[in-house]
């Protein structure tokens, strides 16, 4: 035996650091003064803040570097990849989100992007027409845009969007959009240093770095990473004097816009309102972001059992313990990947509901909602009937509390 001693040994992995998530992986299209070193129309990808600068060195893109640098790279951490495609100056941005130019991008992600976020550097001689409050140019991105993440929803590599708020005037003026059908967008409203694609960029920088079943104006995150310096305005006026009634105004018009952190120095955003109706389940981006994520990882669960040969009862009908198997399946690929972005059960796991083949009678409204007719016999059918149900996660928007005095205990 060997005489004795102290042995200590170094461990590591104990700080739980943050490094980029794949649920942060973005892209940018830019309408920029001057052409990047790879060119306009040309897609590539920068992971930090030099990079930008390697990538957008040239004289005339400073305000291009400042925007990604003072707002994406402020939040989102270093090694976040954010997939880039600039554009001439001049390109609008509904031609910025024609699926020719932005699907640049987005298969440069190669399906994996998660969020996507569209800024413009306009020459100084450009005149917006502003039509409802902001340059008209937003509204048609906004338009474009949807469009193209539904197109990318069918791929089951569903993204979120933001267009920046180019021209805004005033919170009366600004479009409605609580009756609109835009689920996977926002507008982001406000700037920094003048900048509204500096504010942009700081809402793809929190969402890059905030879990995604986070609100991105959570407090308990922090303020947003801007300059004490920064001068932080919603159209002319600093965000801390905006009148309430303004902030109330844009929030139920469903806009994303800074507000003053209460109980520390800095900003924050009002919440993560989609450009779509109260109504619609995934009216919030938190929303959102899980079903894009349970949308992957329900196809690739599911993926590698097409075409499988399966044994059937009787009535042709898939055997009980496969379809249990189906079930138990996706219970095991959605808790292993998600269960930090759902609500969880008693026993820890990621709270979700999967029925495969559910009774007819029983879930006749489930069946209804879906239009679907059930034929459970495999054979005349080849069709199996799979609903996968996740309970995301609450949201502390309001928060009642009752003061008062006691004279007893």
């Amino acid at each position: 035996m060997a005489r004795p001693k102290v042995t200590v040994a170094i461990t590591n992995g104990n700080l739980n650091l943050q490094g980029p998530s794949e649920n942060g992986v973005s892209v940018l299209i830019v309408a920029a003064p001057v052409a990047p070193v790879a060119g306009y129309g040309t897609a590539f990808t920068v992971k930090s803040a030099a990079e930008v600068i390697t990538a957008f060195g040239q004289v005339g893109n400073a305000p291009v570097v400042a925007a990604i640098n003072n707002g994406f790279f402020a939040e989102a951490p270093e090694g976040t990849k954010l997939h880039v495609l600039a554009m001439a100056q001049a390109t609008p941005f509904a031609t910025l989100a024609l699926a020719a130019n932005a699907e640049k991008a987005l298969m440069l992600a190669g399906g994996a992007a998660r969020l996507v976020g569209l800024i413009k550097f306009p020459s100084a001689a450009y005149a917006p027409i502003i039509t409802a409050g902001f340059d008209a140019d937003v509204d048609a991105a906004v338009i474009a845009m949807e469009t193209l993440a539904n197109v990318w929803q069918l791929k089951n590599q569903g993204f979120r969007f933001f267009v920046e708020g180019y021209g805004f005037t005033n919170a009366t003026d600004a479009k409605n959009y609580e009756l609109a059908s835009y689920r996977h967008g926002a507008i982001v409203v406000g700037t920094v240093d003048a900048s509204t694609a500096i504010a942009t960029m700081l809402c793809l920088g929190r969402a890059a770095k905030a879990q995604p079943q986070q609100n991105i104006g959570r407090v308990k995150t922090g303020s947003l990473n801007i300059a004490e310096t920064a001068l932080v305005k919603i159209g002319a006026t600093l965000a801390e004097l905006v009148a309430i009634a303004d902030l109330e105004t844009l929030h139920n018009k469903r806009y994303i816009t800074f507000e003053k952190n209460a109980i520390a120095s800095g900003y924050i955003f009002n919440d993560d309102n989609m450009l779509t109706q109260i109504t619609d389940d995934y009216n919030n981006l938190r929303h959102g972001r899980v079903i894009d994520n349970g949308q992957r990882v329900a196809f690739k669960t599911y993926y590698e059992e097409l075409k499988d040969d399966v044994d059937v009862d009787d009535n042709g009908r898939m055997v009980s313990v496969i379809e249990k198997a189906l079930e138990t399946k996706i219970e095991v690929e959605i808790d292993k990947a998600m269960r930090a972005q759902l609500s969880k059960k008693k026993d820890g796991s990621a709270d979700l509901i999967c029925m495969v083949n559910p009774d007819v009678v029983k879930y006749v409204a489930l069946y209804n909602r879906n239009n679907i007719v059930p034929n459970f016999n495999l054979i005349q059918s080849n069709t199996v009937y799979i609903f996968l149900l996740l309970k995301p996660k609450g949201c502390l928007k309001y928060i009642n509390v009752y003061l008062g005095l006691t004279a007893t205990s």
